[in-house]
């Protein structure tokens, strides 16, 4: 075995940083700017999460005792407008041509305006009785949650645009994915910490002016990132496309549609998230301060539980379809949920042990990168859309993909919302007032019983919810094979292919030139491909397609067809 050249290893890095690797478009200085722009994303999008949810809007602002309902409805108005503007406006980024290009202008220059409105969403008024409360969340939240929604979906596409390599998209979202969820558990962190010693309103206030400072700075990196998407003739005409148009093309879209069916049918799985912060204020501890301090040291193990499977996504895109990533993360959730719902949180004592278990639980529940692999699907299903109807209509894709399960999502809401009400359950009750004025906070039997009902019946939405979705994800049908034979032929089509191709990196890390392979013959439900391993670029190329008909016959006898490289 051949010794590393540490110098020249560190001379082929600092080229990295300015020049992509063979068969590859970002640098170096591309990944860290995409990386930085992602933290910042995090910081902006973690307040909207953390604060302006139908879980906690309750309990920051006195709106009685159907606050969750009015929470829900909230969030179902600014979800139902944001579906109806979400074509219009993907057209409008569509016909958008700067310098900067099509997708950043508005992620940069809408971080600021997401970042205020996060603000002024959290900055509770002093002296409001409930009516006066609940008319300010009325006003200030539905064009918060719009705008944000809007904005955070643009982001969500942009891993279609920097490249048109879908496994180095996948290796360039990974560190994107760990600074992104950096973001939200250290800010848990903190303001679950800062709750117990100041109290909701002031913990509140300062993690939402310093996350807009920190995530509007970061964002600027975008700056330094270049897109790259393939233009059809088609869309270089510059047609207008109507919204009765663009639905029709993308009905066309049958893994499109598979897709949005199975995350409509899994909008309220997350319906537990709303409950969390409760729980944890009822169950981890005999106090309220002391609970919040447990339940901040939790909240930063539940948020690890992502990185792992971050690190791994480059290999699970490797070795498996989208489709059996899904089902293998979404199946790990629901059983997760299920065992908690069978053990319930009536059988729980309010001690640290049941903290453990449940944390336990969340992790496993959590132990997924499904937000991060989601984008990634909806960048294939671009190219395929674009591949099949001359369009990538990404607009109409949101809508689908994001804004009416989104919808589906607060119509859950609005069921627990319900139930909260007919239990008399006034969530701003649950609030943790200054200590140093009001001595620690504990809760009646009667809270901790409400409680625990209240969390018991959104876990079982949450556990039918996302049954559902893994049923209906079983019928997806893209697969990378396909996918890369779709990038060949927009490639083939495209009127600005040279101008793509001419960022492709030529830069190998290995010394020595001699390329040695390693054949393998490879068949799944589309067909048997034969695989040549590259070892010194670490690249598979499909040398040869044979039809799933005749998956015995041997390949060399086959047509030659040679699919895109992509990296392993």
């Amino acid at each position: 075995m051949s010794k590393i050249n540490v110098k020249e290893l560190a001379l082929k890095v600092k080229q990295f940083w300015v020049e992509p690797p063979k068969g590859r478009f970002l640098t170096l200085k591309e990944v860290v700017c995409l990386s930085i722009g992602g933290l910042g994303i995090g910081f902006i999008t973690n307040v909207i999460n953390m604060y302006v949810t139908v879980g906690y809007l309750p309990i920051l602002y006195d709106m009685g005792a159907y606050g969750t309902l009015h929470a829900g409805i909230i969030y179902l108005a600014a979800m139902v407008i944001g579906m109806l503007i979400t074509p219009i406006y993907g057209k409008w980024v569509q016909r958008t041509k700067t310098k900067w290009g099509r997708y950043k202008p508005y992620i940069m220059f809408l971080a600021p305006l997401v970042a205020v409105l996060g603000i002024i969403g959290v900055w509770t008024p002093d002296g409001f009785n409930t009516t006066q409360n609940t008319i300010y969340v009325y006003l200030v939240c539905v064009p918060t949650l719009l705008v944000w929604n809007i904005w955070f979906n643009t982001w969500n596409m942009f891993p279609g645009v920097f490249s048109p390599n879908q496994q180095e998209r996948a290796d360039a979202w990974v560190p994107v994915g760990l600074v992104l969820g950096f973001a939200p558990t250290l800010m848990n962190f903190l303001k679950s910490f800062i709750v117990s010693y100041a109290g909701d309103v002031w913990a509140a206030r300062g993690v939402a002016i310093a996350s807009a400072v920190l995530g509007t700075a970061c964002v600027l990196a975008l700056i330094k990132v270049k897109e790259r998407v393939f233009v059809t003739e088609t869309e270089d005409k510059g047609e207008k496309i109507d919204v009765r148009t663009g639905l029709k093309l993308v009905f066309r879209n049958k893994p499109l549609m598979i897709l949005a069916i199975a995350l409509i049918l899994g909008s309220m799985k997350g319906t537990v998230d709303l409950v969390w912060e409760v729980v944890g204020r009822v169950k981890y501890a005999p106090t309220a301060n002391e609970a919040m301090q447990v339940f901040a040291g939790m909240s930063v193990v539940v948020g690890f539980a992502v990185t792992p499977n971050m690190l791994l996504l480059p290999i699970l895109t490797r070795k498996l379809n989208n489709r059996a990533i899904m089902l293998i993360w979404q199946g790990l959730n629901t059983a997760a949920y299920l065992i908690l719902s069978i053990v319930s949180f009536q059988a729980l004592d309010q001690n640290t042990a049941t903290a453990g278990i449940i944390t336990a639980l969340r992790f496993a529940a959590s132990f997924n990168a499904i937000t991060s692999l989601q984008p990634l699907m909806l960048s294939e299903l671009a190219d395929y859309q674009q591949h099949l109807t001359g369009y990538r209509l990404e607009g109409f894709i949101q809508t689908l993909a994001y804004s009416v399960p989104l919808v589906f999502t607060q119509l859950g809401a609005l069921v627990l919302g319900i139930v909260q009400g007919k239990l008399g359950l006034n969530l701003n009750t649950y609030v943790i007032e200054d200590p140093n004025k009001f001595g620690d906070t504990i809760y009646s039997a009667a809270q901790i019983e409400g409680a625990e009902t209240y969390a018991s019946v959104a876990l079982w939405i949450s556990v039918a919810s996302g049954a559902l979705m893994l049923i209906a994800l079983c019928f997806y049908t893209l697969s990378k094979k396909r996918h890369a034979e779709i990038v060949e032929e927009l490639k083939a089509k495209s009127v600005n292919t040279d101008e793509i191709e001419a960022d492709k990196g030529d830069l190998t890390f290995l010394h020595n030139d001699t390329v040695s392979t390693e054949v393998a013959h490879v068949c799944d439900e589309d067909g048997c491909v034969t695989v040549t391993t590259m070892t010194q670029t670490s690249q598979y190329i499909i040398i040869e397609e044979t039809p799933a008909e005749h998956k015995a016959q041997d390949a060399d006898s086959a047509d030659e067809a040679q699919a895109p490289a992509e990296e392993t």
